[in-house]
């Protein structure tokens, strides 16, 4: 990946779904945050260049504050290539698409959710296109979790983990069931496992590890992790 990032590319299939609202929400975001000199754009492997967005995709994305009314599709470029240092695709097969055209683009191409914060890093976004409001939604969510993470990247932030003690349910593995933890002095006990995943590589060489998105007894939310290998947790520091 490039040291210095100032020109964000997203590229999809039809540059009428996906890309545009991670352009448009990266915009909106990095306007947020106040970070200068990022210029962010999208395109399509397969684009008719002027079609407009989805009505779907302009609902859903309106949501999330992004506006994608007068958004058109525009296929990629060997222009649009060059510009780029980062290249940021929706699934692996835009990825081996890409690199097949582009060569040239080896070494600043990355699934988007390379950057999610939760959940695995290897999958693809899957397009809604065609299909119904769920869809959107949960592809925009998708979306957004892997571009918030983009803009930590960018303003050079970094999730923090701080070792925790952790009881789990007996009778069950520890990475099944977590009950509660200590942390900075205090027991924080669970209430709700709201989700849980699991992040590491089949050759080893990523650290597999073991996530949970948990409720506490105080009605907080907290993302802790166990490492499988040296069977350790830690919390995510809010």
């Amino acid at each position: 990946m490039p040291s210095q990032i100032n020109n964000v590319l997203f590229v999809c299939t039809g540059n009428i779904c996906r890309s545009p609202f991670a352009e448009g929400l990266l915009e909106n975001l990095v306007d947020q945050k106040g970070l200068e000199g990022i210029s962010v754009d999208s395109a399509g492997l397969l684009a008719l260049p002027g079609r407009s967005t989805t009505p779907l995709a302009q609902q859903v994305a309106a949501e999330f504050g992004v506006d994608l009314s007068e958004c058109r599709a525009k296929s990629l470029s060997q222009d649009l290539v060059a510009w780029s240092d980062l290249v940021l695709v929706m699934e692996k097969s835009h990825e081996e698409a890409l690199l097949s055209a582009f060569p040239e683009t080896a070494g600043k191409v990355l699934l988007l959710r390379y950057f999610a914060r939760h959940g695995s890093r290897r999958r693809g976004i899957a397009d809604p296109y065609g299909l119904q409001y769920e869809a959107y939604r949960f592809c925009f969510l998708d979306i957004q979790d892997a571009v918030s993470g983009l803009v930590e990247y960018l303003s050079g932030g970094t999730m923090v983990f701080e070792p925790i003690s952790v009881r789990c349910y007996e009778g069950y593995k520890a990475d099944e069931s977590p009950r509660s933890f200590e942390w900075a002095g205090r027991t924080y006990h669970i209430t709700k496992i709201i989700d849980r995943w699991y992040d590491g590589s089949l050759d080893g060489r990523l650290e597999a590890t073991d996530y949970f998105k948990v409720q506490t007894d105080d009605g907080a939310t907290y993302i802790i992790r166990r490492n499988r290998l040296f069977d350790s947790w830690a919390v995510m520091v809010p």
